[in-house]
């Protein structure tokens, strides 16, 4: 019981980054993680060392898991959303490589570096949004404005950088959740 304590505490973060990373939901991630730790605990007379790579594998699987679930459970789906799920899952197959961290920050940059293109104006209510997470009524008291004119500019800015980001707009969509704000 001990050894499944200091397993349990050791990898629970990290695990819980691991299944984000696929699955952008970290209550989700946070249930796919203590699903295979209830697993571990049920086959624990079978566990080898070391359990890493095996907790690892685990998590990206139950992701996988989660994601053919919810798309089974979603009557209608759009195509961008759909597009989506398949990166997600295409995602979780593949193996980490050493460059997955230059590609995540080179993904960054881009995005930055689009957002940073936008008209003045836009740019500033677009920033507030993305990187402030603040909602439509805030932004208008902050800037005195009206909550319809930074509905306006946002759509604005994610029509640019529709053109500015390319292929990696739905990502860009997916990473932000703007289908859900």
């Amino acid at each position: 019981m001990k050894a499944f304590e200091v397993l349990y505490s050791t990898c629970y973060v990290y695990l819980c980054a691991v299944a984000t990373k696929y699955i952008f939901n970290a209550e989700a991630s946070r249930e796919v993680v203590n699903d295979v730790f209830i697993n571990v605990w049920n086959n624990r007379s079978t566990l080898t060392y070391p359990v890493r790579a095996y907790l690892i594998r685990a998590v990206q699987n139950r992701c996988l898991n989660h994601l053919r679930q919810q798309r089974l459970q979603m009557v209608s789906m759009s195509d961008v959303q759909e597009h989506l799920l398949t990166i997600q899952e295409q995602q979780i197959g593949e193996e980490s490589h050493p460059l997955a961290y230059l590609e995540n920050k080179e993904f960054e940059e881009r995005i930055y570096s689009a957002v940073n293109q936008l008209p003045d104006k836009c740019r500033d209510i677009f920033v507030q949004y993305l990187y402030h997470n603040k909602s439509y009524d805030e932004i208008a008291e902050c800037n005195h404005i009206s909550p319809s004119t930074v509905r306006v500019q946002i759509k604005i800015g994610l029509s640019k950088l529709k053109t500015l980001l390319g292929d990696y707009y739905p990502l860009f969509l997916l990473i932000f959740n703007f289908s859900q704000k």
